[in-house]
This record gives structure tokens, sequence and C-alpha cells, in this order.
């Protein structure tokens, strides 16, 4: 009863993570460039009598045990015109990368701007960098930027814009994640243009729906095998 017990929590511990994930996208259903949390979880089966077996989490174990992990959706978003020269959107694969301080972060979000120094900055007014991981410096009118991240003022090439694809991903907060570079990625640049969040509301509704209820089946079958559990204590101390 009590590894029936265990199993049912460990369900319950999934279906609350799942419902993490699921807020967390609803939350950013509006942000530019954000990328949605996908969960997924099985149960996995520990091997009995098989200890040199390095999956086998207990020797001799028997129960069984739910276990699951979540990763990043990084299917493209909808992408939008809005004749901003210095909205950015990347088709296809790789992320710009910006910096705050000594750290570097990595985002989808091409809603750049020009801060007082006229570097190009996101939002929160980290700096954009370039190929070479320095900040780009935008003085001129005319801006032009090419579907391979150089960037032309008033004619001339000034920079290059930085796109990398990343392994190790993790999702830092709003539209900013983290990770590994690899090699640059083949995503093109379109100028005037800025990438929506690929969540699907309605998709994410269904998914919360799904994961409450499994959570309260997970939850009733530990009320009954604590139940159990109760009456065999009561039946063992009567005899």
């Amino acid at each position: 009863m009590y590894k029936g017990i265990y199993i049912a929590m460990t369900g319950m511990t999934m279906r609350e993570m799942e419902l993490s994930a699921v807020s967390n996208n609803l939350a950013n259903i509006n942000t530019t460039g954000y990328k949605r949390q996908n969960f997924a979880s099985k149960l996995y089966p520990l091997l009995s009598g098989k200890p040199k077996e390095p999956k086998a989490l207990y020797d001799n174990a028997r129960q069984q045990t739910y276990f699951g992990a979540q990763y990043i959706d990084l299917s493209q978003g909808n992408i939008r015109k809005t004749g901003n020269p210095l909205d950015l959107a990347i088709q296809g694969e790789g992320f710009f990368a910006v910096q705050r301080g000594q750290r570097i972060f990595y985002t989808r979000d091409g809603s750049f701007t020009r801060d007082s120094e006229n570097y190009l900055v996101n939002q929160s007014g980290f700096r954009v960098l370039d190929e070479n991981n320095n900040p780009i410096l935008i003085d001129g009118n005319k801006i032009e930027i090419g579907k391979d991240g150089n960037i032309y003022v008033d004619g001339n090439l000034v920079s290059k814009i930085k796109v990398v694809n990343l392994e190790e991903i993790r999702h830092v907060g709003n539209s900013l994640y983290e990770g590994k570079e690899k090699p640059e990625a083949t995503g093109q640049i379109l100028q005037g243009w800025i990438e929506s969040s690929n969540v699907n509301p309605m998709n994410e509704l269904v998914q919360m729906i799904q994961a409450i209820r499994n959570f309260e089946y997970a939850q009733r079958i530990t009320i009954n095998f604590d139940q159990l559990a109760q009456r065999a204590v009561s039946e063992i101390a009567r005899i």
C-alpha cells in the first residue's frame, strides 16, 4: 500500500510541474519572441532483482515511479510586420545575443531601439551584440539590416548582428534564455518585423484541464491507499 501511495504521489508531483509550465505559457502569450515550455512524463518501471542494471534506482526494487522533464518548444511563432527599421525577426533557427553587465543572454525578441549613446538595445536596455560579442553602435539616420545580419548606416557597413544556435537552453524570464552556443544559425533576419510567442492558448487550456484531472485522480488514489492503510492497522490491532 505504501508503495502505491508513493507511485500516486510522484504522479501528483509530475502534474504539478506540468501545471507550472502551462501557467507560465499562458502568462507569456503576448510576450514577443517567447518560446513555450512543454512537459513530458512517463511511468518508469524500476527493475527487480537486477542491482547491476544502471537504470535501477534501488537494488531489488519492485515499485514504479513517475519521472518527467520540461523542455522548450523552439517552433516558429507568427511573424508580423511593424515597419519599424529596428524591429527584427529571425525566420528559422537562431537567437540574438544581448548583454547585461558581464552576462550574455539570448532572445528571439527583436523589438530593439537605441539608447542615449546610440547603442542598439532591447526593451530592457540590454545591449545587442555583434558577431564578435561587441555592442552595436548605430550613429546615423538611414538604417538597413540585411537577411545575413549586416547592418548598414547611411550606406556604410558598420556591423553584423550575432545570431546563434543554442544547446542546453534554459528559460530565465520573459523571452530571455541561457545556453551553450553552437555554430552559426541558418535563420534569416527580417527587418521591420517581430515574432510573436508560439503559445496556442486553446491548446494550453486543454492541457491544463487534463493535468488538473490527472492530479485529482492521483489524489483520490492516494486517499484510498491511506484509508486502506488505516483500516489494515485497525484490523491488526484487533487481533
